[in-house]
């Protein structure tokens, strides 16, 4: 006798010893999750000449027969024997509780394909045989698979696991934690086919236990961004609009189907989305009940989509939404002057340009938007001055990159030599500058200052500029010329 086999008799779930089909694991595993005496069908079944009746005694005897174990094993074989006769020669097939006894001697049996067969047959005989034969024998069997699993996969026995969940899902395939356990197990391996397939299988199920639910849209989600992942764009639309379904607020599998309807072709589709995802991070209608379902990074790609797709409106409308966040996010102003570029705004263009030469004053792209903004108005004089104010600038400051970590940020640029004039158009001669970069939180707060010296530079000459602070808490920056 096993130790597995001794425990579930310990535990009263067997009388006595048993014999498992070859020691079949999974075989023993559902034998020992059976009743040890006959449970009486809960649902009512009609019909059946006497051999039915012996196929149901002699579950009996397999079940609650003493002695040598042999006896019941036989009592099995004999009850498959009576009732395969009366099948196929004594014209009950048609009789559901033919049907339904050779699927609990199956069972019983350990033989999950022979149980699933003649279940299935018996519930499409006697449909109000389907809950007693899913509750009580399918599921039985299912959380003794499951819980193999569960104990094979802690102890970090993979393949034993797969075995597991594998037989699971042939005797009881609606609820998905089997499917969803396989995936997972392919996932870690990167066997994305694998994976993908059963978190499909998971997918599909349509539980109604709350936790089953839960995995079961996990899955949906896992199953989308798989497809996506392996540049199925189309397959993908439709399995995260399935998940949308279960979770019509997700702001993660939202973006994941935007990206997908791009990648399959579909960018008005792909634009409604992520109009839908604006509206609601400007509303706070998010899944989490706020706006920070989209960060920063989010809202910034989202709307260079729409700008690359001359949606500049909609490319505007979200650069905002970002600036609503950090104020002084210098990229999210630059977009936005391009935008209002695009639509030909010069009112919008011109503030915007305002906003950036404030935080990037050495930026000779700056002015000329401001000029352009001021040309879209008509306001000739305000173009001069800001003409003006471009050919005066020493350097042409190019920014580079802004890092902020949890410890601190890094500001870099690159300045650019530029012949220098006058409001009287008198060339200035190269002269060095220092400016001071100011590290900012994201109310606009200055956390830190630190000044860095540009040299005096010739017309095509660059040197790079690089300050860093050690200030937690920095957000965005800004300069100002000394």
């Amino acid at each position: 006798m096993t130790k597995a086999l001794a425990g579930l008799i310990a535990a009263g779930l067997l009388v006595g010893p048993r014999i498992a089909a070859a020691q079949d694991p999974v075989a023993t595993r559902v034998e020992g999750a059976m009743e040890s005496t006959l449970k009486q069908p809960d649902c009512k079944l009609e019909g059946g000449d006497f051999r039915v009746s012996s196929g149901k005694t002699y579950l009996k005897t397999g079940i609650e027969g003493t002695g040598d174990p042999s006896n019941r094993v036989n009592a099995l074989k004999n009850g498959v024997r009576v009732l395969t006769e009366a099948i196929t020669t004594a014209g009950q097939g048609k009789t559901p509780a033919a049907w339904y006894w050779l699927g609990r001697i199956y069972l019983q049996q350990g033989n999950l394909v022979g149980a699933d067969s003649a279940f299935r047959k018996a519930e499409a005989l006697a449909p109000g045989c389907k809950v007693d034969i899913s509750r009580n024998y399918r599921y039985r069997a299912w959380a003794a698979l499951v819980n193999a699993g569960t104990g094979f996969r802690q102890a970090k026995q993979d393949d034993s696991a797969l075995v597991m969940y594998r037989a699971a899902n042939q005797i009881y395939p609606e609820p998905p934690l089997a499917s969803w356990s396989m995936a997972s197990i392919f996932a870690a391996r990167s066997q994305n086919d694998s994976a993908m397939y059963y978190f499909g299988q998971a997918a599909n199920a349509e539980p109604t236990d709350t936790l089953q639910v839960s995995l079961r849209n996990q899955a949906a989600f896992n199953y989308g961004v798989v497809l996506l992942n392996a540049n199925r764009p189309a397959e993908a639309v439709v399995a995260l609009r399935r998940y949308l379904k279960f979770k019509p607020e997700d702001a993660v599998a939202q973006k994941a189907l935007g990206q997908a309807f791009r990648a399959a072709g579909m960018p008005d589709s792909a634009q409604a989305v992520e109009h839908q995802l604006v509206v609601a991070a400007s509303t706070g209608a998010g899944a989490g009940g706020g706006d920070e379902e989209l960060s920063d990074r989010d809202l910034f790609d989202l709307a260079t989509r729409q700008y690359d797709d001359k949606h500049y409106a909609d490319a505007a409308t979200t650069y905002g939404r970002l600036l609503q966040r950090n104020p002084y996010n210098r990229d999210a102003l630059y977009a936005l002057a391009n935008s209002y570029l695009g639509l030909q705004d010069g009112q919008g263009l011109a503030a915007t340009a305002q906003k950036l030469i404030a935080l990037d004053p050495l930026g000779d792209y700056n002015y000329q938007m401001l000029a352009q903004g001021y040309k879209f108005t008509k306001q000739q004089d305000k173009v001069a001055e800001a003409i003006i104010a471009e050919f005066a600038l020493p350097v042409d400051l190019e920014f580079d990159r802004f890092d902020a970590t949890a410890d601190g940020a890094t500001f870099a640029a690159k300045a650019v030599g530029r012949e220098a004039r006058d409001q009287n158009n008198k060339v200035i001669p190269p002269h060095p500058v220092t400016i001071a970069v100011e590290f900012l939180g994201k109310d606009g707060s200055v956390l830190g200052t630190e000044t860095a010296a540009i040299p005096s530079l010739k017309v095509g000459e660059s040197a790079p500029v690089k300050v860093a602070t050690k200030t937690p808490g920095v957000q965005a920056w800004r300069y100002k010329t000394k």
